[in-house]
């Protein structure tokens, strides 16, 4: 009751004019021949000083997606790309994503935005190019294939900035047109979305298919577009796709006949391959003539081109090397504006991630991953582009200057309030371990009785508390992806998040039953039984991947929500061929990927990386068992680093870009070694010498990272290794220091966490892998009630407030009969 109280409090706290005359010159229009060019960077991970760096060279413009309407978040992510791009001159390409339904947006929001990116113009001297809702004619964003709510709101928004921001220009960018209108076989975030057929079957036949327009009923006008843009990648071969008509009529179902046979990867890009996307000919059937978009758009309105580009590499897959698929497709971009001179900007992306078009596998785009790739790069662009910088960078006398470009990850004028969580979340910890020394002193009756009294099953109970905790947070995390809200949640996790958690959470019990089942069975009976309990992982996880495709089929059912990744705003189809599965006999690529664990349903994801990280357990406790802990860090650190550094992607299992098994086994191999060395941390713990050190360590941490914040560029650096996906060294040291704080207070207060919380918790805990299997159907059941109900708007109280209430009612109502009904795991 207590623990849905806090969560009721937090619910309720929440989340953190026509057209004038435009006189002002907006982000510089390079001449013919020498177009703006610029990293998309995954700025969690990266930043404009380390590209600059890699590259040797300084572009004239850096992309960051933004979340539109602004909210402090984006804000914040926003001020601090300014603050890195501005030193160097650059132009800030901002790729405006909604976050609302597209009739939901309103002049408040467009002007709210103006006057963000007004100020910071003042401030920096930053010119911006705005690309709002982009790729709107595919299917993977939320926003797609809506033509008439996209051409109301591109036009809102062009009138105001048109009016109240001339520093920014309004950059018009769908995707290239082959293979419109795309559906599953590319990653349809929404199959079950009622489209606007009148306004796209452009050719009248009653379908809409390959023969309509995939540009025209998307077109804003010219008095709204001051760029238009295009998205223009390198996959590969296209060997085709199986009935990918999005229509009713043609006997299919929306999203679930859609198949792709894929592409052909790891190829270089042959000779005209760019330009015959530029003449529109790459990837048509060749039956119908279509005009180029270069023709209709840039040349006919007298408008400069975007191009956002990049070239396909699958680590460690069979094909042609790295560096000549990339040198040989970006050579073809940089010699194309002396054909077409009006392409006056490209953006490279520069990140690794999945992508829908290679059944979902991880695709390292980036220019500047390795420094002969680097070097390659630097050396063809010289001559071939504009280089910053382009736009007046504020001098260190000026309000808002940054600092100098001396390499600095991020200058900063003001405390950043992102970063200001984290420290003060790092205080809110210090205070609650110093709450459970005063506890274990003042109420000495409290604590936990023993270094390791289980209770009478052989469980820790402090630890089954603690995994229920995570599976409460992991329940209700999921229901904010699946609404694509950003709520209470999100923003709790700033000190450590669910996934190390989880991780560590199963090293030291994994540990700390590894020893009473030696003494029982045996050192090799005792490894097979850890075997068996990866393999029954990766058949609950096989199990509930055809469960889940099999309610697909029930009428009105909706599973997209957990079968396509999209969260982020790039969709990915997780089930991608899932159908043929129901063939017979079923083709073996559907087979592999269902048994590799590369079809499944996002939420549990992280299974296929506890299967294999059990089948390499027994060799580390037989390591421990020998006194060889060192050996298993050293070890387990050499890995780490290894997969950091080459990021292989040897399968096609989800979990190898969501959870690199080679990185992840680096928080396993510290809970193991934390289990097998319970008693020593107890000894320790319970001495004052111990405790005060403890103590001083959190305290010390504490008080470097206040510091830091207030510290230029110490904020940008203090996310760079707290935030984003990949797992860096803030993250780590987080989930060490926040798992033993929790075991602290739990130690301190037992009595009265045993006597409240626990009797809801410790079910919860003990039914950890049947809690999410059933919680990925409650997923599908509250995606089908929300879209059958008309509100799965996101940001809508309905969808933030509600379905995580209902979510956690349930997981407590469930959660003692599913222990009664089950093996205690």
């Amino acid at each position: 009751m207590l623990l849905l109280l806090a969560w009721l409090l937090l619910l309720a706290v929440g989340p953190w004019p026509p057209a004038g005359a435009d006189t002002t010159p907006g982000p510089a229009v390079p001449p013919a021949g020498r177009p703006l060019f610029g990293p998309g960077l995954d700025w969690a991970e990266d930043s404009a000083a380390a590209y600059q760096e890699r590259l040797g060279l300084a572009p004239s413009l850096y992309e960051q997606r933004v979340a539109y309407p602004l909210d402090p978040e984006s804000t914040t992510f926003l001020e601090q790309m300014v603050e890195q791009v501005a030193p160097q001159g650059a132009v800030a390409l901002l790729s405006l994503e909604p976050s609302v339904a597209l009739g939901d947006l309103d002049q408040a929001d467009a002007a709210a935005l103006a006057e963000t990116l007004s100020r910071l113009h003042a401030e920096h001297g930053t010119t911006f190019l705005l690309r709002f809702a982009p790729e709107m004619n595919g299917t993977w964003y939320s926003w797609g294939q809506q033509p008439r709510a996209y051409v109301s709101a591109f036009r809102e928004l062009a009138g105001v900035v048109h009016a109240s921001a001339p520093e920014a220009r309004l950059v018009w960018s769908p995707v290239y047109g082959a293979g419109y209108p795309y559906g599953a076989a590319y990653g349809d975030v929404d199959p079950d979305r009622t489209r606007d057929v009148t306004a796209l079957d452009t050719d009248a036949d009653g379908r809409l298919d390959g023969d309509d327009d995939p540009y025209g009923p998307y077109w804003p006008g010219a008095e709204a577009v001051d760029w238009v843009g295009l998205t223009l990648f390198h996959f590969g071969i296209d060997r085709g796709r199986e009935d990918n008509a999005l229509d009713p009529s043609s006997g299919g179902t929306p999203g679930e006949d859609e198949r792709s046979i894929g592409f052909e990867t790891d190829v270089a890009p042959r000779a005209g391959a760019f330009r015959a996307r530029m003449v529109e000919q790459f990837g048509y059937d060749g039956t119908r003539r279509r005009e180029p978009f270069y023709e209709r758009f840039a040349e006919a309105y007298e408008r400069p081109l975007l191009v956002e580009t990049g070239a396909v590499w699958l680590p460690d897959a069979a094909g042609d090397p790295e560096l000549r698929i990339k040198r040989a497709w970006w050579r073809q971009v940089l010699a194309a504006d002396e054909e077409y001179p009006l392409l006056r900007g490209i953006s490279w992306l520069e990140q690794r991630r999945p992508e829908a078009e290679v059944q979902g596998r991880t695709v390292d785009w980036r220019a500047t991953r390795l420094p002969r790739l680097a070097t390659a790069f630097a050396e063809d662009l010289t001559g071939e582009v504009t280089l910053g910088p382009v736009t007046s960078a504020p001098t260190g006398d000026q309000p808002g200057a940054a600092a100098e470009r001396d390499g600095d990850i991020a200058p900063a004028v003001r405390p950043d309030p992102a970063a200001g969580g984290l420290v003060a979340a790092w205080w809110a910890l210090t205070v609650m371990l110093l709450l459970a020394l005063l506890v274990s002193r003042l109420r000495p009756g409290w604590s936990w009785p023993g270094h390791d009294a289980p209770d009478t099953t052989g469980r820790d109970e402090r630890l089954d508390v603690l995994r229920g905790i995570l599976l409460v947070v992991l329940v209700a995390a999921h229901l904010e992806a699946l609404t694509a809200t950003s709520g209470p949640v999100s923003r709790l996790m700033g000190v450590t998040t669910g996934p190390e958690a989880f991780v560590l959470l199963s090293g030291v019990v994994l540990a700390m039953g590894h020893g009473p089942l030696v003494a029982r069975v045996g050192a090799l009976s005792a490894a097979g039984r850890w075997w068996r309990r990866g393999a029954a992982l990766w058949f609950t996880a096989v199990a509930t991947t055809l469960v889940v495709l099999g309610v697909s089929y029930l009428p009105g059912a909706r599973t997209s929500g957990v079968t396509t990744w999209a969260a982020t705003g790039a969709g990915v189809d997780l089930y991608t061929g899932a159908a043929s599965l129901l063939e017979y006999p079923p083709p073996w690529p559907a087979v592999r990927d269902l048994f590799l664990l590369g079809t499944g349903p996002w939420p549990l994801a992280m299974l296929g990386l506890l299967v294999v990280l059990s089948l390499a357990a027994p060799a580390v406790l037989w390591l421990l068992g020998r006194g060889l802990w060192w050996l298993a860090l050293l070890l387990s650190w050499g890995l780490f680093t290894w997969g950091t550094v080459t990021a292989p992607d040897w399968t096609v299992g989800q979990y190898e870009s969501a959870y690199p098994p080679l990185v992840w086994q680096v928080v396993f191999v510290h809970g193991l070694v934390l289990g097998h060395h319970r008693t020593v941390l107890a000894r320790a713990w319970a001495s004052p010498a111990g405790r005060a050190g403890f103590l001083a360590s959190v305290v010390a941490l504490a008080t470097a990272l206040t510091v830091a914040w207030t510290a230029p560029g110490g904020p940008a650096l203090l996310l760079h290794l707290w935030g984003g996906d990949a797992l860096g060294a803030g993250r780590l040291l987080s989930v060490l220091l926040v798992g033993l704080v929790a075991v602290a207070v739990l130690s301190a207060a037992w009595t009265p966490v045993r006597r409240g919380v626990a009797r809801v918790l410790v079910p919860v805990g003990r039914a950890g892998l049947l809690v999410l299997v059933l919680h990925v159907l409650l997923l599908v059941v509250v995606d089908t009630v929300a879209t059958g109900t008309g509100t799965t708007a996101p940001g809508a109280w309905w969808a933030t407030v509600v379905l995580p209430t209902v979510a956690l009612v349930l997981l407590v109502v469930l959660a003692p009969g599913l222990v009664r009904r089950t093996v205690a795991r």
